[in-house]
């Protein structure tokens, strides 16, 4: 099931204990094939501009023009009525190719070539919506 999709994905060498909450930067890490001080840099400049602590927790506008500008494209996931929203284990084994960050409840996880990527096995988490890297495949 979700194990073999699942990888640990720890590349914050000061978060020894994987408790630092710092899963943005590390899908965006992940997906952009940067170090851990590489991902947090790119938000920096944003963080500054808009007066947010985390691109991911700022309104939709900020964040989708963040993304935007590094080179993603936001999907969003339809919740309607009788549908079911996938879950990360769901959307990695349909999306074998490509560099995804998937949105799920107070978190974000980093989808490459049909593995998710994180601290922790978050396979179960139902997605919200997903932001795809142009030309990641």
């Amino acid at each position: 099931m979700g194990a073999r999709r699942y990888v640990y994905f720890q590349p914050n060498k000061k978060d020894l204990k994987d408790e630092f909450g710092d899963c943005t930067v590390r899908a965006l890490a992940k997906t952009l094939d940067v170090s851990w001080i590489e991902a947090f840099d790119k938000m920096i400049p944003i963080c500054r501009r808009e007066q947010v602590p985390n691109v991911f927790y700022a309104p939709a506008k900020i964040k989708n023009a963040f993304m935007n500008e590094l080179g993603f494209d936001y999907v969003g996931i339809s919740n309607k009525t009788g549908s079911k929203r996938p879950t990360v284990d769901e959307f990695a084994r349909d999306h074998k190719v490509g560099r995804f960050i998937c949105n799920v409840a107070n978190h974000e996880v980093a989808v490459v070539d049909g593995k998710y990527y994180d601290t922790w096995d978050s396979g179960h988490k139902s997605l919200y919506g997903y932001y795809v890297l142009r030309g990641g495949n």
